[in-house]
């Protein structure tokens, strides 16, 4: 089931700062400086999102483990006639879309 971009967004602000937080009290813990902590997990969260932005952009350029667009195989050189969006409402029934 797909959910709302903002939604997402949600998740992955909570996520960020969970992972952060973390490494904030694991450095706390080794070192018991509180400087120290904030320093490491204010680099550790700029370091991890441009990481997790170049990740996301090579894996976007890698098809494996895609789906294929349901409608991909038809060839829309034109205008659709009537009996094409039939065609096209009838194979989005059988994937379960409509």
């Amino acid at each position: 089931m797909r959910e709302f971009h903002k939604r997402s967004m949600v998740k992955a602000i909570c996520w960020r700062a969970l992972a952060t937080l973390t490494t904030i009290g694991v450095v706390f813990l080794f070192t018991r400086e509180v400087g120290l902590a904030m320093g490491v997990g204010a680099v550790e969260v700029v370091a991890k999102i441009l990481l997790y932005y170049g990740h996301e952009r090579l894996w976007g350029h890698i098809n494996w483990g895609k789906p294929k667009h349901p409608l991909g195989g038809l060839a829309v050189t034109r205008s659709l006639e009537p009996e094409h969006l039939e065609e096209i409402r009838g194979r989005l029934e059988e994937l379960g879309y409509l």
